[in-house]
């Protein structure tokens, strides 16, 4: 019953302890909380879910159409529709497993701006051509400007030109890097606020999450979804965990 209770004020967005809120807050649900019924990843449900569980943010990931239509969508292709290829009509009745059609970036940041100081963890993803990158950036820093969500708004990208993009087009951006092929001091002397890598690439390397910390860096980890791994990743001094799993990330004891 107390288990209950407690999962029930986490969806009503109760006040928290201060140590659990503290957790609450390393916590980024990837690709929105969609593990519940009627979810489905990066959907506007999934948006809504991670607000209403109080985490620190939502993950999620953006392309663009051949004609300038970005789409939050995880695959580059939809039901074998290359989306950088194809007209936003080639791909917008497509649906998501609720049910949901595939929102454009515009829907996303128009339904997020209801969402309190929720964080928008953004990933650019790659694209075949370095231009259509370029394309999809300027015109997701135009809509996020737009909304008004520059400051609630971080990004991410597995691709180092879209990150060196960013840096050059909006110096004020949170920009972190994914591939896991920079160590903190070379991340630094490119511009990025953080390193953003695979559980495997910190385990690899130990002495990252340390001296990213000494260099100023931000540190998150993905997609980290066993609570033991979580936990000693907190252990490790991370800052952020991206995880599948957020409310149970939320209960890993300090």
């Amino acid at each position: 019953m107390r288990r209950i209770f407690i999962y029930l004020m986490l969806l009503m967005g109760a006040v928290l302890p201060s140590a659990a809120k503290n957790r609450a807050q390393q916590v980024i649900a990837h690709r929105g909380y969609w593990k519940t019924e009627g979810s489905a990843q990066n959907s506007l449900s999934s948006l809504q879910n991670t607000y209403n569980i109080g985490v620190y943010g939502s993950e999620f990931d953006v392309h663009i159409t051949r004609d300038g239509e970005v789409v939050v969508f995880h695959d580059d292709d939809v039901d074998g529709i290359k989306i950088e290829n194809a007209r936003y009509a080639d791909i917008k009745d497509k649906r998501l497993q609720n049910g949901e059609t595939i929102p454009t970036l515009q829907q996303y940041l128009e339904a997020a701006k209801l969402l309190g100081d929720m964080k928008l963890i953004l990933e650019v993803k790659e694209h075949i051509q370095k231009s259509d990158e370029d394309r999809c950036i300027d015109a997701t820093l135009a809509m996020v400007k737009e909304a008004g969500l520059e400051s609630r708004t971080e990004y991410i990208s597995f691709s180092k030109h879209a990150c060196d993009y960013i840096v050059l087009h909006a110096p004020k951006a949170k920009v972190s890097y994914l591939n896991g092929d920079l160590t903190p001091f070379e991340a630094k002397q490119a511009g990025y606020a953080g390193i953003d890598y695979e559980d495997k690439v910190f385990k690899d390397h130990p002495t990252w999450i340390s001296e990213a910390r000494k260099l100023g860096l931000v540190t998150n980890v993905w997609t980290v979804d066993a609570l033991k791994d979580i936990k000693y990743f907190f252990k490790q001094g991370i800052d952020y965990v991206t995880t599948n799993n957020p409310v149970e990330a939320m209960g890993v004891a300090n």
